[in-house]
């Protein structure tokens, strides 16, 4: 085994009850080549609309949902953002993209977060089959959606270990049949790395149907704040489309409560505010799962590269021990403020982990190295604690109103 760094999530640790490098993001998408310009299964970087234009992307045939994902995206984030983009024959599923080469063992996917050397913390997909795919509706969706989710979340975890770069995955509700009782509850499953959006900018029977979801739209609100933000906080305002619908209902008179209650991110509104805005940030996994919703997805994946990068500058280098082999205090307290410091300085400082600026020991990150391993016979330094502490998320607003009693003089 080469020297390296092993970093393990923990999970159970919260409790809960029922232009960044952090936000470039990837989208797998169906589509068409272009010429030269624009062909299939090979990456490209883009940063406005003005690159897509030079790809010969257009709303036209075949490319029609890409493009949406472009522009909805772009006008969510703005210029400047990079989005690197991969598509593939329309007569490949969701379901592919994940799926491992039987030679080679690579995903279609891979291909893609290859291509950006680590860099893609996200990955969406825009889906566009070709017309002579058929849906197979299972609990309410494509149940090639359902296909997709555990090679998704295996690819997610796999890419983890092995390349040290984190990611999740959010997938479309393909060909939703608009039954809210009988699709699939999410909070069900163990993908803690991957999620599914219902809804669009446009209805299902419009000018050109739709049985996608806007996932443009919630990359580009994602992409476009900091890790530890939800999609669905309300000051950050409406998003940038006027219309959404679950199928052809308006969003305002559809159940979207029974939607987010299954684990779905949806649309919304909120009484006298105009527009419309996330649900939520929900992925796969029960509620109670430290990572369900995607601030705290986001939060330990960006902690999770930070401590990778300030440990790997220790691998091979040599380290002072004590006559039993183990690490002296003063090089443990060096690793440990490596981390801190890297991770404070990135993240607590930018508001992305809780602490107290009052405190100047309280760095919203622990580090502690175990310094009871023989460091000198197993040649690995062990990290026996790393957490951070997550920002707190106002989901429900308890307040007790009444009038002001009257004091008798």
């Amino acid at each position: 085994m080469l020297p390296g760094v092993d970093i393990e999530f923990q999970n159970g640790q919260l409790g809960t009850v029922l232009n960044r490098p952090d936000g470039v993001f990837g989208v797998l998408a169906s589509a068409v080549a272009v010429s030269t310009t624009f062909l299939l299964e090979k990456d490209y970087e883009v940063k406005s609309m003005l690159d897509v234009a030079a790809l010969g992307i257009l709303p036209s045939v075949g490319n029609y949902r890409l493009y949406k994902f472009l522009e909805e995206f772009y006008n969510e984030v703005g210029n400047g953002t990079a989005l690197w983009i991969m598509g593939f024959a329309n007569t490949k599923k969701v379901s592919d993209f994940f799926t491992p080469d039987v030679t080679t063992q690579k995903t279609p996917a891979e291909k893609l977060l290859d291509a950006a050397n680590g860099a893609i913390s996200g990955l969406f997909v825009s889906f566009d089959p070709s017309v002579a795919y058929v849906a197979t509706i299972e609990t309410a969706i494509d149940a090639d959606v359902l296909l997709a989710l555990p090679k998704a979340q295996l690819l997610g975890e796999n890419y983890t270990k092995n390349e040290y770069a984190p990611f999740f995955v959010y997938l479309e509700g393909y060909a939703f049949s608009g039954d809210k009782f009988t699709l699939v509850d999410l909070t069900t499953k163990e993908y803690n790395r991957v999620g599914v959006m219902i809804g669009d900018s446009q209805k299902r029977t419009g000018a050109v149907p739709s049985k996608g979801a806007a996932l443009g739209i919630l990359a580009g609100r994602l992409a476009s704040n900091s890790v530890q933000v939800n999609p669905g906080r309300v000051k950050d305002g409406a998003i940038k489309s006027t219309t959404a619908f679950i199928v052809d209902v308006p969003v305002q008179l559809y159940d979207v409560g029974s939607l987010h209650d299954k684990g779905f991110v949806t649309l919304r509104n909120h009484k006298r505010k105009s527009g419309y805005y996330f649900s939520d940030g929900p992925l796969a996994c029960a509620p109670d799962d430290d990572y369900h919703f995607i601030p705290q997805r986001r939060v330990i994946d960006k902690a999770y590269r930070l401590a990778y990068d300030a440990l790997v500058e220790f691998t091979l280098d040599d380290l002072d021990v004590n006559n039993n082999g183990t690490l002296q205090a003063l090089s443990g307290s060096i690793i440990e403020q490596a981390v801190i410091a890297k991770i404070f300085s990135e993240m607590s400082v930018e508001g992305e982990l809780s602490y107290d600026p009052s405190d100047s020991s309280d760095k919203g990150v622990i580090c502690k190295v175990d310094l009871t391993q023989n460091i000198t016979s197993t040649s690995t330094i062990k990290i026996k604690q790393l957490q951070v502490r997550s920002k707190a998320y106002a989901r429900f607003i308890d307040v007790p109103l009444g009038f002001v009693p009257i004091t008798n003089i």
